[in-house]
Formats: C-alpha cells, sequence, structure tokens
C-alpha cells in the first residue's frame, strides 16, 4: 500500500510541484534518514529505500534543488558502499541515478565514473544494466552536438582504468570502450588509441580483445538504429569490405563465361550484381551521406605513430613467452602483420621470427603461412623475404612431402610474390642470366603437370601470376600467348606508379574512337585516311600471324625482342594521346561521367579475370590452403552410412514415394476377404468390358 501511495502522489507532485511541497519535504526528510541506516548496514535489505529512492529520482525534475541533493546522496552510496551494498538496493540505486541524469539533476561526469568502478561487482545483471546505461547516456549526451570537453573528460577517465591493475574492470572497460566505437558514439582517434594501448596490458585477455578490436572494427560494426538500418535487409549479402562480394562476383563470372549456353538471364545476373557493387561503391565513397554519419576509417588506420606501436608490439610479442598461449601470439602476429601491411611498415626481424616455425608439422602452419605473406608489401626488400621463400620452396615443395603440403607450399609462395615480386629471383646470380636468377620459380612451375589437382591448380595459379607481372623469368612456352617480355614493365624494388594526367582519359577517347568504328562499318562516314589505316591493319594482321607462328614454332627470341620496341611505342603513345586530350579538351559533366562508367567496368573486369591478388585484401586461410579430393570411404564407414540409411524405415521396400494411407481399408482389400459368389458379377463384367472369355461356372 505504501509504493501506491507513492505513486499517487508522484503523479499528483509532477502536476502540481507547488501544492503538494509539504508532502514531499516529509518523504525526503525520512529519505535521508533512510540513507544514514544503510550507511550503518550497507548490506541490509531495504525496500522501503529502493521504493522513496525510484520516488526522489522521478521528482527531481519538479523540486531542482532537492533533486540535486538526492543526485549527491546516490553517487555518495554507489561510490563508498556499492561493492558491499545489498544486491536488490544497489540496482534500485543505478536505476535511479539513471532517471536522474535523463531529468539533468545529476552530470554525466559525475556519473559515469561511478558505474564504471561497479563493473568490477559479480553481478550479471547489475552489469548488463550498467552498461546498456552509459551507452544510453553517452548517445543521449551526444544527440544534438558533440561536447568535446565532457567526452574529453571521460576519455582520460577511460584511459586511467584500462590502465589500472583490476582485470575485471579494465576487461569490461575495454569490453564498454568498444562498444561505443562500434555504436559510432566515440568513434575519433582517441578512442582508438586508448581500446588499442590495451594491447600492452599485462593480462593476456585483455591483450586479446583490444589486439581483435583493432584487427575487426572495420569488419564488424553495428549501426546506432539511424536511416541507414533499414537499407541493410537490401545489402545483407554485402560485406564492409570486398573480399566476400569479389569471391562471388569471380564465381558468378566464371559459371557465366563456363557455359556453353549463354542466354539473357544469365547476362542479367552479371548486370545486376556490376549495379549492386556500384551502389555500394557509391554508398561507401567519402562524400556519401553514410560516410559522413558514419566513421569512414577503422581503428587500424586511426593508431597514432603506427612504427613505433608495431615495434613495440614485436618487442612485447618477444618477451610475453610463460603466460601467453600459442594462439595468443598469433593473435598479436596477426595484428603485427595487419600493421605492416596497412601502414606499409618495416620490421624485418618479424621474418626471421616466422622462419622458425615454418614446418610442415608445425601447428596452424596455414595461418603462419597466410600472417607471413600478409606482413610482405612492395617496400619491402627482397632479400629481406627471399630466405623465407627458399624455406617454404626447402621443406613443403619436396618429393618426399604429402600432395597436399605441396600444394599449400606452392600457394603461400604465390601470395608472397603477389606482394613482393623480386623475391623469387636469385641476386647472387648476374642479370643477364635469367634461366639462373629464374631456376627457382621454373622447378615451382614445372608442378603443373603433377597429378594430384591441387598441386596442379596451386602451380598454374604461380605461372598466371609471373604471366602478369614478369613473363620474361618463365619459359618461352609457358608465357602464353601475347606476353612477351617487353610486353609489361619488369617489376623494380621501390618503383612507384605516378598519375600524369586525369584518370581514364585513354577510355574517354577509346569510347569515341569505337563510336567512329561503328560509324565507319555502317557506311555513313568515310575514313579520311584509309589507306594509311588499312595499312595499319595490314601490319596489324602480320604481326599476329607471326605472333601465332612464333609460338606454335617455338622460334628463337629474336622475333620477341623485335616486338618489344613496338609495345613500348604503342604504350608512349597511348600515354602521349591522354596527355593531350587532358590539356587540350575540355572535358564536361559527360565526359566525366563516361569515365567513371568505364573505370568501374574496368574494376569490376579486373576483380572478374584477374588472377593475381590484390596486395591490399586481407588474407585468407582458405587461399593458403588447397583443394581437397574426396577420399575413398572404408568399408566400415559405406556399411555405417547403409545402417544410418536404414533406420526409421519398413522393413522390405523403400518408403520413398509411398502415401501415408488414412482411414479404412480399400474396395480391393474388402474383396479379397469376400466369398467367391459375392463378386462373380463384377468379374464377370469386367471380362465383358474387355471382350474376354467369361469365367465357367462351377460344376456341381
Amino acid at each position: 500500500m505504501a509504493s501506491i501511495g507513492l505513486q499517487e502522489l508522484q503523479s499528483s507532485c509532477r502536476r502540481d510541484p507547488d501544492s503538494y511541497r509539504t508532502e514531499f519535504l516529509t518523504q525526503y526528510g525520512q529519505f535521508q534518514a533512510l540513507v544514514a541506516s544503510t550507511e550503518l548496514r550497507p548490506s541490509m535489505e531495504s525496500k522501503a529505500l529502493e521504493n522513496l529512492s525510484s520516488f526522489m529520482a522521478h521528482v527531481s525534475s519538479a523540486y531542482p534543488l532537492e533533486g540535486r541533493r538526492v543526485a549527491d546522496l546516490h553517487i555518495r552510496l554507489l561510490q563508498e558502499y556499492g561493492a558491499s551494498m545489498h544486491h536488490d538496493l544497489r540496482r534500485s540505486l543505478v536505476k535511479s541515478t539513471t532517471i536522474m541524469y535523463r531529468k539533468d539533476a545529476i552530470s554525466i561526469e559525475s556519473m559515469v565514473p561511478v558505474l564504471f568502478q561497479l563493473l568490477s561487482v559479480r553481478d550479471k545483471e547489475l552489469r548488463k544494466s550498467i552498461s546498456a546505461s552509459i551507452i544510453s547516456s553517452l548517445q543521449h549526451a551526444n544527440r544534438k552536438h558533440r561536447n568535446e570537453a565532457v567526452v574529453r573528460s571521460l576519455q582520460k577517465f577511460m584511459y586511467k582504468t584500462i590502465e589500472g591493475s583490476d582485470v575485471a574492470l579494465v576487461k569490461r572497460s575495454v569490453g564498454l570502450g568498444i562498444e561505443l566505437f562500434r555504436r559510432q558514439i566515440w568513434c575519433d582517434e582517441k578512442t582508438a588509441n586508448v581500446i588499442g594501448s590495451a594491447v600492452f596490458h599485462p593480462s593476456p585477455e585483455v591483450m586479446i580483445i583490444a589486439a581483435r578490436f583493432v584487427l575487426d572494427s572495420e569488419q564488424k560494426p553495428r549501426g546506432d538504429g539511424g536511416e541507414d538500418e533499414g537499407d541493410s535487409d537490401d545489402e545483407s549479402d554485402d560485406d564492409t569490405g570486398d573480399g566476400s562480394s569479389s569471391k562471388r562476383a569471380k564465381e558468378m563470372w566464371k559459371s557465366f563465361n563456363l557455359t556453353g549456353k549463354k542466354n539473357a538471364r544469365k547476362s542479367a545476373r552479371v548486370q545486376k550484381a556490376m549495379k549492386k557493387m556500384m551502389k555500394k561503391k557509391r554508398k561507401h565513397s567519402p562524400g556519401s551521406a553514410s560516410a559522413m554519419k558514419a566513421n569512414p576509417f577503422s581503428a587500424i588506420m586511426l593508431i597514432n605513430n603506427p612504427q613505433e606501436y608495431t615495434e613495440r608490439l614485436f618487442s612485447d610479442l618477444q618477451t610475453r613467452k610463460k603466460n601467453v598461449s600459442f594462439d595468443a601470439k598469433l593473435t598479436m602476429i596477426n595484428l603485427i602483420s595487419r600493421m605492416i601491411s596497412v601502414h606499409e611498415l618495416l620490421v624485418l626481424n618479424l621474418y626471421t621470427l616466422l622462419q622458425r616455425y615454418l614446418q610442415p608439422h608445425q601447428e596452424k602452419v596455414t595461418v603462419i603461412l597466410a600472417y607471413l605473406a600478409q606482413a610482405c608489401h612492395s617496400l619491402v626488400p627482397p632479400d629481406a623475404v627471399q630466405p623465407m621463400v627458399k624455406t617454404i620452396a626447402d621443406t613443403f615443395v619436396t618429393d618426399r612431402c604429402s600432395e597436399e603440403t605441396i600444394a599449400v607450399g606452392l600457394n603461400s609462395i604465390r601470395e608472397i610474390c603477389a606482394r613482393v615480386p623480386l623475391a623469387i629471383e636469385d641476386e647472387s646470380v648476374e642479370e643477364s642470366d635469367v634461366e639462373g636468377r629464374a631456376a627457382l620459380l621454373r622447378d615451382l612451375v614445372a608442378y603443373k603437370s603433377h597429378r594430384d589437382k591441387g598441386v596442379s591448380m596451386a602451380a598454374r595459379s604461380l605461372l598466371q601470376l609471373y604471366r602478369e607481372i614478369n613473363p620474361a623469368l618463365l619459359v618461352k612456352k609457358d608465357r602464353g600467348r601475347g606476353n612477351t617480355p617487353g610486353s609489361v614493365n619488369t617489376p623494380k624494388y621501390g618503383a612507384v606508379d605516378v598519375q600524369e594526367t586525369i584518370e581514364g582519359v585513354n577510355l574517354l577517347e577509346e569510347a569515341d574512337s569505337g563510336e567512329e568504328e561503328e560509324l565507319n562499318a555502317g557506311g555513313e562516314e568515310e575514313p579520311l585516311d584509309g589507306g594509311v589505316s588499312s595499312s595499319l591493319e595490314n601490319e596489324g594482321s602480320l604481326d599476329d600471324r607471326d605472333d601465332g607462328e612464333g609460338i606454335m614454332k617455338e622460334e628463337d627470341m629474336s622475333a620477341e625482342d623485335s616486338d618489344a620496341p613496338k609495345v613500348s611505342q604503342m604504350a608512349d603513345g597511348s600515354d602521349a594521346v591522354s596527355k593531350s586530350l587532358a590539356t587540350e579538351r575540355v572535358l564536361d559533366d559527360a565526359d566525366f561521367k563516361a569515365i567513371k562508367e568505364k573505370l568501374a567496368q574496368n574494376d569490376l573486369a579486373a576483380v572478374f579475370q584477374s588472377k593475381r591478388p590484390r596486395p591490399e585484401e586481407v588474407i585468407d586461410v582458405g587461399d593458403i590452403e588447397t583443394y581437397k579430393k574426396k577420399a575413398r570411404r572404408t568399408l566400415e564407414e559405406r556399411m555405417e552410412s547403409v545402417r544410418a540409411g536404414r533406420e526409421g524405415r519398413e522393413k522390405f521396400g523403400s518408403a520413398k514415394g509411398r502415401k501415408a494411407k488414412g482411414g479404412g481399408s480399400s474396395n480391393k482389400q474388402k474383396d479379397k476377404r469376400k466369398q467367391g459368389a459375392m463378386v462373380l458379377h463384377k468379374v464377370r463384367r469386367k471380362a465383358r468390358s474387355k471382350g474376354g472369355k467369361q469365367p465357367r461356372k462351377k460344376r456341381r
């Protein structure tokens, strides 16, 4: 009855505060007395204090002066006696404190530190409610504008908490900071660095939580309940990265090209995938509305001084030996390799550390190989990676190893060489001796004719990689059609491709020339220099015929050397055309739109057709692991499958295709139980209808 009276008084005080001020002061005095008694015995249960605490919280906005005093009493009780207080009373005080913050009776700077301290209490329901209260309070504080002073003070407090010695409090504080970052309440550089500094905590649990956050903050975001969540259903199969979507696009493109019959429906599916990727690219572009609302950077991009951070991580990895498991070390190696890959850092001692784990019998060796390839980029010196490639070739790609091990080694070498193409060349041999420098590559490519499918697929992928980046290292018969030594630029260490013109201007020129060719083919317009163009076409056909004969008959290298100047001249001519077009022609909006569409088509084609993995992509263990052929089952396994199929089946025959019959017996079954004289007329009628002989009457 007392609670019912308080609820009625609560509604009355909120409706007419001046008229019920005397009743409120009476309850306020009783509340102060209960607080004094609770301070003497905090572990005692007090339902009266719980009810009065809820009442005071709800009417605090009607009486601002007394409401602030009540809020101070709540803060003092939770701060001094929160750990030893009765669990029901503690939950009630936390709930009332949150209500008073919403009614502006208490500031967020004084409430959040007290709630942070209660995260170490062994009360699961309380911890859940505190986390939800802190998140909702911070979201409420930043609903209109971001108060930088408040955010800075709270971040400073959280940084001190993370540096503390209480492992349980540190772990839950880091988890709360991660949730705030993923909900994009605190998604700034300071928050990312505060949580990222937790990887140096002595506790392995805290270190793993912080390392996984730095690795996965971009791949596992959580929406903040805004308008963008409505589009999540339409694009649920599109991840934030390009890995899974590009894999699905590759599979779709293969299935479209490998089929003999290509219809409009299949081509429409490819066009639909292209539109979907373009829509996703526009949505996540830097100038889009969703990008302005969300954080465009992941936590790994916001780390300050990444070189020093990574070197400190590496030294911490070497010193943590006794109290860290092997999985925790792999997590640290993963973080180090990702930092090296994203920021293009140089930590050369990491390759020496990983070299000791490059053995086929090593636990999770495919994961280690993926991290090794992930730590390679174009600025890593080739002489630092060459020992890794030789070690993998000597220990994995040998005839005494199994087919699966050989395929894993070839795939690992392919992923490393895709990022450091010079790592497979032997620098001890002179540059003029191409055969000596590429001896290891040619030996590995020779596995393309291996009897195992996984090994041959891995060797062919390595072959296709060097057909694109440096075909001069391959034997002439392995280069493929059109891949002459001068057809592509030879990779050099530290070389950077500088953009001298507007990107995609040459594509615009190709589109214009294509339209002119269509007009000329239709007879609407004749070319002015028909003789020159025809001679060029004849030269091109002769070159194609010469290339075909050279490939079929395996001529000497002199013909290929003569083609190299032509290729370089064509490349120089295209560059000159693009430069002149960019400087002499005024491009309008239609031209830029056409350039954008052409670039999008080229990007899609590169995703579909290119065999070379992208260096910026995260390497999956599935890229290292090989194709596994289904092993033949033993007799025991086959008999076990047969017995499992017999369970729940009738004794004779299979139940497949039978319908579950309901009701009584059929007329046919009833006729079998009748006497012959009762069904004789039916037999005669059937015989007459079929035109056969009638059955004889039995003679007595």
